[in-house]
């Protein structure tokens, strides 16, 4: 019987492209025993996992129903999913690995504490399982790079990539006198005073959420070159020029009316119902959202594109996101029955089910070709973002990944204030030291 423990939240995760994978299928018989321990201890009839998933999203629905057709075809077997919200779930499973309690596999985005999950003992290197379990033609370079901590481990399975770019409401950028997104910040500030003149919020952000750090990545990204945003990044010298020149963008921005009046106070959830709702033209949102736009306001005409850019950026295109969020982690538990474990994680990966978890907008990261798509039942942003984002946009994975644990977190915090009225650059220079200062 599989047992669900519910849990709520959203979660910062998303789809690269129509990348897919395939495994071989596996039973339990085929799996053999693992690279390190021949200890196939614990329970080994019970599965457990831990995920940033809500019980009753896609994703989560998803799972579920992995497990009951896992324990189908192996009797005998039961396989238990617990749900934690993504900000509770490093916390959770570091409590439950200090008691020797944690699930054998753990499914989060490599952001923040689970970058340091390898190397602290918390989970293992699967790389040596690539091969084993019939893994190792299934994900792409790219994939597995992203992945790879700097010693050469590979810390878990890739199971999602993302894409994250900027939403436009065409009804509403039309009805502003505009017929296309705004490639320029001069153009974006028009924009932004004409659909104001029309009673309609511009670009409404989740301040009080991850998009918050996300615009101001996106914003420095546009003002300075990649090279010179992760050395501010790694620096944290948000008082020297390239801080300054970031910080002066994001209030030219902010001053000019472009983010909606109360974005400060906002979280992810409310910046998606003022969208949905026609309330503000603008958006900044991941691939994740791609279903729910479907399912809850198919009446926009939603366009994808980048950032604008302003006058002398050192790129040429609007900038938008991409890159790798949630894996597959084996924990020291899981490495005790790693047959069991390696059997449903190969299950996970076999066509038919990595196809179930395709259909509903999640994508694995994964190399091309191995599964037929059928577009006909996937989200239409999905299938837009594939083809025109790529070209159209200036590519960059967030530079904030790179920073520690704490760093983010505080990061995170600190890019609130620049969405405050009223707040000087002194004031908001002075958060984000001191974010870095949680070093």
């Amino acid at each position: 019987m599989t047992h669900h423990t519910p849990g709520h939240g959203r979660r910062l995760r998303a789809v690269v492209g129509l990348a897919t994978a395939a495994a071989l299928a596996f039973s339990l018989s085929a799996c053999s025993t693992d690279q390190n321990s021949t200890d196939s201890g614990g329970d080994a009839d019970e599965i457990t996992t831990l995920s940033l998933y809500s019980a009753d999203s896609p994703a989560g629905t998803w799972l579920n129903t992995m497990a009951e057709e896992f324990e189908k075809v192996n009797p005998g077997v039961t396989v238990t999913n617990q749900f934690v919200v993504q900000t509770d779930l490093p916390t959770t499973y570091g409590k439950s690995v200090v008691s020797g309690t944690e699930q054998d596999i753990v499914m989060t985005n490599l952001v923040g504490d689970p970058t340091t999950w390898l190397k602290n003992g918390a989970t293992v290197d699967v790389s040596g399982y690539l091969d084993q379990w019939g893994l190792d033609d299934v994900f792409s370079d790219t994939a597995l790079k992203a992945w790879t901590n700097a010693d050469g481990q590979l810390q878990a399975f890739p199971l999602e990539g993302y894409n994250w770019p900027m939403w436009f409401n065409m009804d509403l950028l039309r009805q502003a006198g505009f017929d296309s997104p705004p490639k320029t910040w001069d153009e974006l500030i028009s924009l932004s005073a004409a659909l104001r003149a029309n009673g309609v919020q511009p670009f409404v952000v989740g301040g009080a959420d991850y998009p918050a750090p996300g615009v101001l990545t996106l914003v420095a990204l546009t003002l300075l070159t990649e090279d010179e945003v992760t050395e501010l990044f790694e620096s944290g010298d948000w008082a020297g020029a390239n801080g300054q020149k970031v910080i002066a963008g994001m209030l030219q921005l902010r001053d000019a009316g472009v983010f909606s009046d109360d974005s400060a106070g906002l979280k992810y959830p409310d910046q998606v119902a003022a969208f949905g709702a026609g309330k503000a033209a603008m958006l900044f949102d991941g691939s994740w959202g791609y279903g729910n736009a479907q399912a809850t306001f198919p009446q926009i005409d939603v366009q994808l594109g980048g950032f604008p850019l302003p006058q002398g950026s050192p790129v040429s295109k609007p900038v938008s996101f991409a890159g790798q969020s949630t894996g597959i982690w084996v924990s020291p538990n899981g490495q005790k029955k790693i047959d069991e474990v390696g059997a449903f994680i190969s299950f996970l990966y076999q066509p038919e089910n990595l196809a179930k978890f395709v259909d509903i907008g999640y994508i694995s990261p994964a190399r091309e070709g191995y599964l037929t798509l059928d577009e006909s039942v996937l989200p239409p942003l999905n299938i837009a973002s594939q083809a025109e984002l790529p070209s159209q946009t200036t590519v960059y994975q967030p530079t904030y990944n790179i920073l520690s644990p704490t760093v983010t977190s505080a990061f995170f915090r600190a890019a609130t204030q620049a969405f405050v009225a009223g707040s000087t650059a002194e004031q908001i220079t002075t958060s984000l030291e001191q974010a870095w200062q949680a070093q």
